[in-house]
């Protein structure tokens, strides 16, 4: 019980970031998705409590990573990222674009960032998370 505990916190904690990530971007549907979030949470919440086995535990963990990774991560999240490459295509461009450099415990692992998430990162309370190492992401150089 100790896994699904640690991976239902990893879900709301991705949520949290995420929905910050959405408002800080201007995400149009963000109420939308966050309903979609809190539906799940309560699915799981709902499955959770009926867990009487292990084996029913096993069955239960691969269902909702399925379920949450190939609906959830691929589908809604990927509506978020071509919102911000679409926005991102159609704001007129005055200045080169700086990036904020990232990086996190994967190895050889970067991530850039723009302004405008680089000043969410750093006035976020929480810290964001890589989605692969589940570590926060820390500033290491602005790449101009």
């Amino acid at each position: 019980k100790n896994i699904l505990i640690e991976f239902f916190d990893y879900m709301k904690t991705h949520f949290k970031d995420e929905e910050e990530y959405m408002k800080a971007i201007g995400f149009p549907q963000l109420e939308e998705h966050k309903k979609i979030h809190r539906q799940i949470v309560n699915d799981m919440a709902g499955m959770v409590k009926n867990v009487h086995s292990v084996d029913v535990l096993k069955e239960m963990i691969a269902t909702i990573a399925k379920d949450w990774l190939l609906t959830h991560i691929l589908q809604e999240d990927m509506r978020i990222e071509k919102y911000r490459r679409k926005a991102q295509r159609n704001s007129p461009v005055t200045q080169p674009q700086r990036f904020y450099i990232y990086t996190c415990a994967c190895p050889g692992k970067e991530h850039k960032l723009t302004e405008a998430i680089h000043t969410f990162v750093k006035n976020s309370k929480s810290g964001i998370h890589c989605k692969e190492c589940h570590c926060t992401i820390a500033f290491q150089h602005i790449l101009e």
